[in-house]
């Protein structure tokens, strides 16, 4: 492939998603995404990656986003779509309300570990939705009440083959048109950290979709000639069993995890299966008393099936029917079922989680420790799965909570919604702050907003300095157990040797 024709690959779909967003955010509000039968008419969007932009831009003109969905006002479907939706600022209860660089401190050297932006379903996921609607076909029954739209509604790609799993590339949310938005507005906060003598490495685990919005990131972050001008090189990850500890994706390589039925990667299944079956059975039944008996039965997977098209159909399209089929507390249901797959499959109440998240922390505090001379900036792109470890191991959400599989905790600290977004990115950020004898802080960003550390949180901008934070992360070490110990691995396991630019 020429120079010109690589070139127009990237430039080409950036140009057609820039298109659509500014003519999507022109268009009437009447379709908007989230309205349910419960919502005002007054419910506005939420565009995609606007929500802090004025204090990427300035730091200084902040205002504090809305968070009255939790109370009913203004209430907006992206807070309950549990991860399966597109990126939204967190709006979590502990974050800061400020965003801006502390007076007298400076930002040295940037980490970031991102979600791969919005995508279509996995090839399992949409392979189910399609056998539900080739159900409701076969029945030949016409469907009515909140169910009438299917009549004329067609499935969120024609092509489900090369598609599921692949981000979205149409609409305001494509998945393209995010990971690219995000490298800009990097470029806009920590472009200062661009190296001029060497080419600047990031890392990505391999998979097509997680590869993809890593090239779409540094676009927008180093410029669309980031590859022919040598500027950036991406590094692809392995996402193999053999891997040990020198991974980006350490739910592959746990033996364990993946061994034990019990404890392991499906106690999240089990638990989201337990709790379907509190909350669905009331949907099932009115739906099908709105004159859909010849449906005969809905189970509680075809439900929740229902729930996940309404967040995957607005990543490809920019809104939903399947929006309006449910209730305000349909969805609150919903987002607690998705909290549980992942607090039990791969967070805090998953007894291998802190021990594969603490690979990625340890590496990251080493390069902390050794300051922009080890280099300036590391993005590193992953799943989901990869994630909730780390924000595990990091423990900034506080001490464990036990979260019920019968019943919604409404207090709960753990929401999927504001920290495990489609595009989840969580930064951290080493400042040196000559208000503070030169020295060195820490502070974690999730999703636009700082995230105080609960065992530290005293320095400048809610940050905790670097002494400290080390510390910290070597007590976890014991507390979380040692990775191979954990996760039953033979021999030396081995640990994050690719994760430096020199």
């Amino acid at each position: 492939m020429s120079l010109i024709q690589s070139f127009l690959k990237v430039l080409v779909p950036l140009i057609t998603s820039a298109l659509v967003l500014a003519f999507w955010n022109r268009a009437s509000l009447s379709s908007v995404p989230g309205t349910t039968t419960t919502v005002s008419e007054e419910h506005k969007p939420i565009i995609p990656s606007s929500g802090s932009w004025g204090t990427w831009f300035n730091s200084h003109q902040y205002t504090q986003p809305n968070t009255s969905q939790a109370s009913g006002k203004d209430w907006n479907i992206f807070h309950h779509l549990g991860g399966n939706g597109p990126w939204v600022e967190n709006i979590h209860e502990k974050a800061a309300s400020r965003l801006e660089i502390p007076e007298g401190c400076s930002i040295d050297q940037v980490h970031l570990i991102s979600r791969h932006g919005e995508r279509y379903p996995t090839r399992s996921v949409g392979n189910r939705h399609l056998m539900f609607l080739r159900r409701i076909k076969d029945t030949g029954f016409a469907l009515n009440g909140s169910l009438a739209f299917l009549q004329n509604w067609t499935y969120i790609t024609d092509d489900p083959e090369n598609d599921f799993g692949e981000l979205t590339r149409t609409g305001p949310y494509a998945g393209t048109l995010s990971s690219f938005s995000k490298g800009v507005q990097f470029r806009t906060r920590y472009g200062h950290l661009i190296p001029n003598s060497i080419q600047t490495r990031l890392w990505a685990s391999d998979s097509g979709h997680v590869i993809e919005t890593a090239r779409h990131f540094a676009s927008g972050f180093f410029g669309l000639d980031w590859e022919v001008s040598y500027k950036a090189e991406l590094q692809i990850i392995p996402e193999t069993f053999e891997r040990g500890a020198d991974t980006l994706t350490p739910g592959n390589t746990c033996h364990k995890y993946l061994e034990d039925t019990i404890h392991g990667h499906d106690n999240g299944q089990e638990a989201l299966a337990r709790f379907q079956e509190s909350y669905t059975p009331a949907i099932a039944d009115r739906l099908m008393h709105e004159g859909n008996f010849g449906l005969k039965e809905l189970s509680s997977m075809e439900v929740y099936a229902m729930q996940e098209m309404c967040g995957f159909e607005i990543m490809a399209r920019g809104s939903s029917p399947w929006c309006q089929v449910f209730t305000e507390q349909d969805w609150q249901h919903f987002e607690y079922a998705r909290d549980l797959i992942h607090y039990y499959r791969a967070g805090p109440c998953n007894p291998y989680s802190g021990a594969m998240g603490w690979l990625w922390l340890n590496a990251t505090t080493g390069l902390l420790r050794d300051g922009p001379e080890a280099g300036s900036l590391f993005f590193s792109f992953v799943h989901d799965g990869d994630i909730a470890p780390f924000i595990t191991a990091l423990g900034v959400l506080g001490s464990e909570e036990h979260l019920p599989i019968t019943r919604v905790v409404a207090d709960r600290m753990w929401r999927t919604s504001s920290i495990l977004p489609m595009g989840t990115r969580v930064t951290l950020e080493r400042m040196s702050c000559s208000a503070a004898n030169d020295q060195s802080y820490v502070r974690v960003n999730i999703n636009d907003r700082i995230m105080p550390l609960p065992f530290c949180k005293s320095g400048p901008g809610v940050s905790c300095s670097l002494g400290h934070f080390m510390d910290y992360v070597h007590q976890r070490r014991a507390e979380v157990g040692h990775f191979a110990e954990v996760c039953g691995l033979q021999g030396d396991a081995g640990s994050i040797s690719f994760l430096h630019q020199k």
